[in-house]
This record gives structure tokens, C-alpha cells and sequence, in this order.
């Protein structure tokens, strides 16, 4: 049997060489050698087979050969080897475990973490703590060690995991380093939407022209949830140079996409924007109604009484009582307004409507303007 086992050790089929090395007793002093030979086997299934085997054991000899072994050129190799040294114990693997920290494969980084928590190991510097962290999958933590963690978190956005991607992204946010920009640039491409957006919350602080330049062309990206993030970002910046951005998000068929933009444009006093809002007063959506009453007082433009003496019969309460308000801080006289008058015409055909509450509203609205026409508007 050991003469068969040793041929299989010179076998030119790894597949053999696997077996034999998968046969061998690691406890016994007689096959270190061959176990040697195998970490140095050209097939990487070989080699990890050696590698398994030399952790089966804890004398000073395996732990050396498994230091070797962090120093593999393949990715599965590696992750055995840190595995294999995190079960030994042995103090000594702390450094190169440590080092493998900052490897560019993320499962070699999470086995050498696991196996330096397994070793008791205390990080030397704020840097070694945030990348124990990150691999662990604590990205949090290493935000909080501000620009220590920078590295740490830049790396994992190239995780081959989404979702570690974008906790290192939301993790970003929190950090203010010009070290984080290129990385959550090229973040903003990343196939998965949550990615993107993550990463689009991360830059929102960055008001370079190119961080400007790639949000704006992501007001176009096909899924929702990323041009809603963007249009929020942006939307904190008081840029009126933004606003051709944002009309066309009016139309837009997600009601939070609109909502933000109608939210934007109504700090932006232009009269052209005004007559923009004005269709959005009609919206399915009450919310955008409300913050569109809302923006059209703001700007102030007289175009829009008609349309918010209209809006005095919505259905929800909130959205008469903001263009009540509206009205009066266009214009306090807004009763005696070629706009009201206008908007009386239609308000006689609402007397009539089936549903009370728009019967009772139109009534009221009439009364105030009825009132206005028989008297002489104030001065001033």
C-alpha cells in the first residue's frame, strides 16, 4: 500500500497526486516530505490538499509550512492556508496572517481575519484594526475610524458580493476623504442598482464638476430607486443652472421621483418654472399636489392663482389649505384677481358635483369671490 501511494505521488494525473496526498498519515514524522512536495505541486488542488493536511497537525514544522503557504499565487490555496493556521494556535502566524489582511481575494482577507480572532490577535494601528474589521464584515467600524478606514472600505467595493459592495459604499458616506472619490465614481457603473445608489448618497457632499457631470447622467438610469437617489442629492443644492434637469423629471412615473424635483423647482423663483408646476396640481399623487401649492407660493407668480383657486376643492384637505396659503402669499388680494374671477366659471359647474365635500369647498371658494366682486378691493 505505501509502495502504490508513493506512485501516486509521482503520478501524472493531479487527480492521483490529490488522493495519495489525502491518504497520507500528517502526523507521521516520515511523510513531512512528501507533504512538502506537494505545497509545491504545479495543480492548486494539490497543493490545498497539503495544505489541509499540514493543518491537521500543530508542531513547529506544520505551522512554517503553512506560513509558506500564505504566499501562494492562487486565491484557494491562500484561504486553506489561513484557515489552517487559525486552527494551530500558534502566535507565531500572526504576522503573515495579518498581512493577508490587505489581501486582494476577499475570502483570503475573511479566513485571515476569522483565524487572527480565533489567535486572541490585537491590532498595532488604527489602519490593521479597520481592515480586521472589513473583513470581518464590520464596515461600519472602520467608518468610524475615519481616514484610517479609507482603504480598507475602498477595497471591499470591489467585493465579488453585492451587498458588501454596498455596505462599503453606505459606509463611505460617512467619511470624508478624497481617497474614497475615483473608487465610488467608477461605483456609480456598478451592475447592481442598491450599489449605485449607495454610492451616488456617498458623493452627495462632492460638488466637483465630474461627481456633478456622472450624477445628472444617472437622472436617465432605468431603475427607479437609482435616479430617485440622485434627484435627492441633487435637489440639496440650491443651483438654479439645475433646473433644466429636473423639469423633466415632472413627468416622471415614479410620484417620489416627481415630488423631489417639484420640491427643487420650488426654490428656484422663476416664472417659467411656475407655469411648469401648474399641470402637477391635477397629479395622482396628493403629496406632489400639496408640495406643488406649496412651490407655486414660494415663487410667487400671479400665472398661478386660477389654477390654485381650482385646487381650494382637492379632495384632500391638505392640498386646499397650501393653496389657500399659496394664494395669499402671492398676493393677499388674490379675491380680486382677473385669475379668481376666471376660476369662478368653473367653480359654478363643482355647485353641482355628485361629492359633497367638492359641492361644500366650491361654495365656499364662490362665496369669497362673489363677496370681492360686489366690493372695492383694497388699497395698496
Amino acid at each position: 500500500m505505501l509502495l502504490w501511494n508513493r506512485l501516486r505521488l509521482r503520478s501524472g494525473n493531479p487527480e492521483m497526486r490529490r488522493k495519495a496526498i489525502e491518504t497520507l498519515d500528517p502526523t507521521d514524522p516520515g511523510t513531512q516530505e512528501r507533504l512538502r512536495a506537494g505545497l509545491g505541486d504545479e495543480d492548486v488542488h494539490v497543493r490545498c490538499a497539503a495544505v489541509k493536511a499540514f493543518a491537521q497537525c500543530k508542531d513547529d514544522q506544520s505551522v512554517d509550512a503553512l506560513v509558506g503557504a500564505v504566499d501562494d499565487p492562487s486565491t484557494e490555496v491562500r484561504e486553506a492556508a489561513a484557515i489552517g493556521l487559525g486552527r494551530m494556535g500558534d502566535s507565531r502566524a500572526h504576522g503573515r496572517l495579518a498581512s493577508l489582511l490587505k489581501d486582494s481575494h476577499p475570502g483570503v482577507r475573511s479566513a485571515a481575519a476569522g483565524a487572527l480572532r480565533n489567535l486572541g490577535w490585537k491590532a498595532s494601528t488604527s489602519e490593521e484594526q479597520a481592515l480586521f474589521d472589513v473583513a470581518l464584515g464590520r464596515v461600519h467600524a472602520a467608518a468610524f475610524a475615519g481616514q484610517a478606514g479609507v482603504n480598507a472600505l475602498v477595497t471591499e467595493l470591489q467585493h465579488d458580493t453585492s451587498f458588501k459592495r454596498r455596505a462599503a459604499a453606505e459606509a463611505l458616506e460617512e467619511v470624508d476623504d478624497p481617497r474614497a472619490r475615483e473608487p465610488l465614481l467608477a461605483a456609480l457603473q456598478d451592475e447592481d442598482p442598491t450599489v449605485r445608489v449607495s454610492a451616488i448618497h456617498a458623493l452627495g457632499r462632492d460638488f466637483d464638476g465630474e461627481v456633478t457631470t456622472k450624477l445628472l447622467a444617472l437622472l436617465q438610469d432605468a431603475d427607479p430607486r437609482v435616479k430617485l437617489a440622485t434627484a435627492e442629492v441633487l435637489a440639496k443644492r440650491i443651483d438654479p443652472a439645475l433646473a433644466p434637469y429636473f423639469l423633466p423629471l415632472l413627468g416622471d412615473g415614479s410620484f417620489e421621483v416627481r415630488l423631489t424635483a417639484v420640491q427643487f423647482l420650488g426654490r428656484i423663483c422663476d416664472p417659467e418654472v411656475a407655469e411648469a408646476l401648474l399641470p402637477l396640481l391635477a397629479d395622482p399623487d396628493s403629496d406632489v399636489r400639496q408640495a406643488v401649492a406649496q412651490a407655486l407660493g414660494t415663487i410667487g407668480a400671479p400665472v398661478a392663482i386660477e389654477a390654485l383657486v381650482l385646487a381650494m376643492t382637492d379632495e384632500e384637505r391638505a392640498v386646499r389649505q397650501a393653496a389657500e396659503l399659496a394664494l395669499a402669499r402671492i398676493d393677499s388680494n388674490w379675491t380680486y384677481s382677473e385669475g379668481a374671477q376666471r376660476a369662478s366659471v368653473r367653480l359654478e359647474a363643482s355647485v353641482n358635483d355628485q361629492r359633497g365635500w367638492v359641492r361644500s369647498a366650491a361654495a365656499a371658494v364662490l362665496a369669497k369671490l362673489h363677496a370681492a366682486m360686489g366690493s372695492v378691493p383694497p388699497a395698496g
